[in-house]
């Protein structure tokens, strides 16, 4: 019986670059030379993004309309699963480069990127502005 692989995703937090604190933007992704959009105008305060065997993956973030690309420099290694699964991919992550539209900074909380789940980078965006009365 054939059982897919585990999957190694980077898990990234989205946070207010004032105050720290969780955001939930409304979310949409699309992988740089792919058509298919990933998360579609989602709200979330976190998202699950895979990565490529190749050294670098690219992405284009939407955060509530407001476009950045995001461009993850990482090494993968094939890793053995089992005789039901076969192989999959982990990846130390050694960098990240964006764009600065509503992403304010970013810190790597964890470089390695494994099938446990869970946050390797926080993504601090700008508030967006409130609208008077």
């Amino acid at each position: 019986m054939f059982e897919a692989p585990p999957q190694a995703f980077l898990l990234a937090g989205f946070y207010n670059s004032s105050t720290k604190l969780a955001m939930n933007p409304v979310i949409t992704i699309q992988g740089v030379g792919r058509d298919t959009i990933l998360v579609d105008e989602q709200t979330g305060s976190n998202v699950l993004l895979p990565l490529t065997f190749k050294d670098t993956t690219r992405y284009i973030i939407s955060l509530d309309s407001k476009t950045d690309s995001l461009t993850f420099v990482h090494t993968a290694t094939k890793k053995y699963a089992s005789v039901e699964t076969g192989f999959y991919y982990e990846y130390k992550l050694h960098s990240v480069r964006f764009t600065r539209n509503r992403i304010d900074s970013l810190q790597i909380i964890d470089s390695l990127v494994t099938t446990k789940w869970h946050e390797n980078i926080k993504l601090y965006i700008h508030p967006l502005p409130v609208v008077g009365k």
